[in-house]
């Protein structure tokens, strides 16, 4: 029996021993940091986020073990989406050795607009007639539906690429009460058009400015790096 016990010590200590070690916030604006194994995570990620919803801007930074979706390159990255109702821009750094990523990551600053114009939705009528313009990095039209506990909207609007291709691999589908659904990408204007065969997605009754302004805020940080376990609520 003590023979048993040992081997099984030595195979647990020896089967964290080799994985990476990455600094985690502890807490909400991540003064805190602690050291910690990451399971099969292969890159560690250090990241700032500017967001605005509704005309509620946050700052976020954001520390942790990170897959390699989220980080298909090492060195730095910036991850950028607008679906008219809310926007974020997000600043990420990828590494891969032990505790690389405990220098903070600027805030991100504003973004010039360019070239590219796509569709977005109203959030209560899933009416997604009119246009927004993009900026910075976003050089992609993205639409996707969301679906939280209560209701579901469509998330129409610009995106980096980066962005699109961290949902295109399944990378934003497990943060608490929201999914993404139908997510896909396109490059140039207004590609993103709603097929004259969609029927309009199905809502519940309009929830209060606060029950909208939270799950808004799960959804588009869940759209915008599903990485980030955290709510704003």
């Amino acid at each position: 029996m003590k023979l048993i016990l040992s081997l099984t010590l030595l195979w647990a200590l020896s089967s964290t021993a080799g994985a990476l070690q990455c600094q985690t916030c502890i807490n909400q604006n991540c003064s805190s940091t602690v050291p910690q194994p990451c399971s099969s995570e292969t890159a560690c990620i250090a990241a700032s986020i500017q967001a605005n919803v509704s005309g509620f801007s946050t700052q976020q930074i954001f520390k942790a073990c990170a897959p390699s979706s989220l980080c298909p390159a090492l060195g730095p990255q910036t991850f950028s989406g607008n679906v008219g109702f809310a926007n974020a821009l997000v600043y990420a750094n990828c590494c891969n050795t032990d505790n690389c990523n405990m220098n903070i990551i600027p805030i991100p600053v504003a973004q010039t607009n360019n070239s590219l114009k796509c569709y977005t939705c109203d959030l209560f009528t899933s009416n997604c007639n009119s246009s927004i313009q993009c900026k910075g990095v976003e050089n992609s039209c993205i639409q996707a539906t969301l679906t939280t506990l209560s209701s579901t909207f469509l998330a129409f609007g610009c995106a980096s690429t980066n962005l699109c291709a961290a949902a295109s691999l399944g990378n934003l589908t497990s943060i608490e009460s929201v999914n993404a659904t139908g997510v896909s990408c396109c490059g140039t204007s207004l590609c993103n058009t709603v097929k004259t065969n969609t029927t309009s997605v199905p809502t519940t009754a309009a929830p209060t400015t606060s029950e909208a302004g939270c799950r808004i805020r799960l959804g588009m940080i869940h759209l915008l790096l599903g990485l980030l376990v955290f709510t704003l609520c």
